[in-house]
């Protein structure tokens, strides 16, 4: 085992693409981010009615601008966009264009949130089938024949990496995770594993998820209770006393993760290395399972310079992640829901992304609306600039089940 790891591939990221509340790009995230900015704002009524006073939406937005075949836009969804955005940012900003990575050495794999099924077609069948004492089947079935042919295809997860794929002609395997919060961070882990056996020489990985409406925050509430908050400012206060709940958002990350090999060979730029990356089941000590595992490549064990927290706002979460992180005693903690909300399965590679920015940037943005915080950890609450090695970035489950990914120096 010891003469396996000495053979093992090491993996850089070349590529970062960011849609976010604060914007698209990863200019406007760093940026918002470092300066204490946030993207949270109140929501529609619609939204408020069930108890998303607050939300992370992303305003003004048009994935389908961001597609080299205008034709794959008659199947875009919501999180499609997001994913087709933040990877075209994510090979542009890796130079995919200017330096090919071979097809058959390219690869996709994308952590996705549920997708609704009840889409405003749909619906507006239901009401016209509905609209006399009794519903008319057969009227339904008059009016669903009018719906539009492919809109299947918007409802099913892995046409999101598909897409992917072929936008950037990647040609390796292409993987759908739909796993929950952690998913994203999965994502990326799959195309660390890859890499490493050698089946790749890069992917295109991460994850996307929105899911800003009445019914799907009705059930992401009964798992990730939402804050009571209608103020921007204040409704995502993580690891503060006064925190009373989550604010949900939408949002997207992919990184382009390559072989350094491969990136060297590219002349391609390189954020971090990511050197592991380790999950934990759903117990008490879920999370400080899954950064203690992953802290095991680092060189000696060493414990990390940042952490990335999850760090949600949430009363009982919070406290689970803060008594995790005590154990692990990073130098500083950090996180960045506050600024951009919960953006469900693609928190993890957002976070992810965080981490490389930080080691790249050599700087730690604040932890926004942290005023009294409940354990006293080394929380940053005011701009840090300095030379990090290593940054752990954490995802969460409701229930503590936890993954982590460990990043250094490139």
């Amino acid at each position: 085992m010891e003469g396996f790891a000495k053979m093992r591939r090491r993996a850089v990221v070349t590529g970062l693409g960011v849609v976010s509340a604060v914007g698209v790009g990863t200019d406007v995230f760093w940026r918002s981010w470092t300066a204490g900015a946030t993207g949270l704002s109140r929501a529609v009524p619609g939204l408020a009615a069930v108890g998303a006073k607050v939300v992370g939406a992303v305003a003004g937005f048009s994935g389908a601008t961001y597609l080299k075949n205008e034709r794959h836009g008659r199947v875009l969804n919501r999180t499609f966009e997001m994913l087709i955005a933040a990877g075209a940012l994510a090979a542009t900003d890796a130079s995919l264009n200017a330096a090919p990575i071979p097809p058959p050495r390219l690869g996709v794999v994308t952590g996705i949130g549920p997708i609704n099924q009840h889409t405003e077609d749909v619906l507006r069948a239901v009401r016209e089938a509905a609209a006399g004492s009794e519903f008319d089947v057969a009227r339904f079935a008059e009016t669903s024949r009018a719906l539009y042919p492919l809109r299947r295809l918007r409802l099913l997860p892995n046409v999101g990496a598909a897409l992917l794929a072929i936008e950037h002609n990647a040609m390796g395997p292409s993987l759908t995770f739909v796993s929950g919060h952690t998913t994203g961070l999965q994502a990326i882990a799959q195309g660390l594993t890859m890499i490493r056996d050698g089946r790749l020489d890069a992917a295109l990985c991460g994850g996307a998820d929105s899911r800003l409406t009445p019914l799907e925050l009705r059930l992401f509430a009964t798992q990730c209770p939402l804050s009571l908050s209608d103020d921007p400012d204040h409704a995502c206060r993580p690891f503060d006393r006064e925190r009373d709940g989550v604010v949900a958002a939408e949002g997207a990350a992919i990184l382009l993760l390559e072989a350094e090999d491969s990136a060297r060979a590219r002349g391609a730029h390189a954020y971090a290395e990511l050197l592991a990356c380790a999950s934990a089941g759903p117990t008490e000590g879920g999370c400080a399972e899954s950064m203690r595992l992953a802290l095991l490549g680092a060189p000696g064990g060493a414990r990390p310079d940042v952490i990335v927290a999850h760090g949600e706002g949430g009363i009982q979460s919070d406290r689970v992640e803060a008594a995790a992180i005590d154990l692990i005693a990073p130098r500083t903690v950090t996180g960045l829901q506050s600024t951009v909300g919960h953006t469900m399965s693609a928190s993890g590679a957002l976070t992810v992304a965080a981490a490389c920015l930080i080691l790249a940037d050599e700087r730690v943005p604040p932890i926004r609306s942290l005023h009294t915080p409940e354990l006293p950890l080394p929380y940053v609450t005011q701009p840090l600039e300095a030379r990090f090695e290593t940054v752990l970035a954490n995802a969460l489950e409701p229930g503590n089940a936890g993954m982590s990914a460990l990043l250094a120096r490139a």
